[in-house]
């Protein structure tokens, strides 16, 4: 079943908007509190990120990416392809990198580990903007092809 925004299926209608709503709780995390000292407000924010965001791989972009196995191992010079095959480990990174920073953000007595740990966290807002835009565009090469 194709979903309102061209032919892509519903489910990946579902996930633009999740990772969306992933976005618009980070930029809230980050200017909103982080950049106002909130600093347990901005943890919580991304917790609610990256639990966002990993649903929506495991219950979309996995699923998404076993129907499309047989494109993704044969058609490797299809630009989609190619930037799904980009977009994989990137996306890993970002959950991976983010469960850690939450996990020892949680489990440590509050303090100054926040603030040693900026060094991780502006590469992950890189990792994760980037990730982000080639999801976007992989979503666009489903709905307009």
């Amino acid at each position: 079943m194709s979903g309102p925004f061209g032919k892509a299926p519903l489910t990946s209608d579902i996930g633009l908007f999740l990772e969306i709503g992933v976005l618009i709780t980070l930029l809230v995390g980050r200017y909103f509190f982080a950049r106002k000292g909130r600093i347990a407000a901005h943890g919580y924010a991304v917790t609610v990120a990256i639990a966002m965001h990993t649903a929506s791989v495991l219950s979309i972009m996995i699923p998404s990416f076993a129907k499309s196995a047989d494109i993704l191992f044969t058609d490797l010079l299809n630009p989609p392809v190619i930037l799904t095959w980009i977009h994989i480990p990137l996306g890993v990174a970002v959950i991976v990198l983010g469960i850690y920073l939450i996990a020892e953000w949680q489990f440590r007595p509050p303090g100054a580990t926040c603030y040693r740990r900026v060094k991780l966290m502006k590469p992950l807002w890189l990792l994760w903007i980037l990730s982000l835009i080639m999801g976007f565009l992989i979503y666009l090469s489903i709905a307009i092809y």
